[in-house]
């Protein structure tokens, strides 16, 4: 009898440290059809983002994973036709396979893992202004709707021009980011 209640006691306590155990994140998302893709997609979600943390939460921690995780790389990927959903595919499959890209490969990696996560998100084509404030240079970077608010994500130029802070250009407004970048505000969602 006593054996029997001690296998019944571990069963109980094994059932109720499962149910307590944290959830692995489900994003609530598409996928892109590239079955190899999703499942790298899947996996750095899964690495990065809890389901008990905020959309917010979560969407921070995607843009930490890609400003630290990426490395910048020059690119000649053609983007002439815009950044179509096969276009956008590639790139991000290239950076993560790679875990190097340029603003067009970062841009595209962010916008398959907001979308993966539920979020509408598009890619900005536009222009930065170089530190010295010399010039202006082609950029791609991403906005995306975030518990119902639009904001910029860019955490190339976070990482390699902000400095101390890299975190500010992560669910940017308009009004901040035009000090360092440019875009046809006309076609793309207000940053509010």
């Amino acid at each position: 009898m006593k054996q029997f209640l001690c296998v019944l006691l571990a069963l109980t306590l094994l059932l109720v440290l499962a149910a307590c155990a944290p959830k692995p994140y489900a994003p609530a998302g598409g996928t892109t059809g590239d079955a190899a893709l999703d499942g790298q997609v899947l996996a750095v979600l899964q690495g990065v983002c809890a389901s008990k943390n905020s959309l917010a939460d979560n969407v921070r921690a995607v843009y930490d994973w890609v400003a630290n995780e990426i490395q910048y790389r020059a690119s000649t990927a053609d983007t002439s036709n815009g950044f179509t959903e096969e276009v956008t595919a590639q790139l991000a499959g290239e950076v993560l396979a790679k875990r190097r890209g340029a603003c067009d490969g970062e841009a595209a990696l962010m916008a398959v893992l907001l979308r993966r996560m539920g979020c509408e998100a598009v890619i900005v084509e536009g222009q930065f202004l170089r530190e010295d404030g010399s010039e202006w240079v082609d950029h791609a970077w991403v906005i995306a709707c975030i518990d119902g608010k639009y904001c910029h994500l860019d955490p190339l130029y976070g990482r390699y021009y902000a400095e101390d802070a890299m975190e500010s250009y992560c669910m940017a407004t308009d009004a901040f980011l035009l000090s360092t970048h440019r875009w046809d505000a006309e076609q793309y969602p207000a940053c509010k």
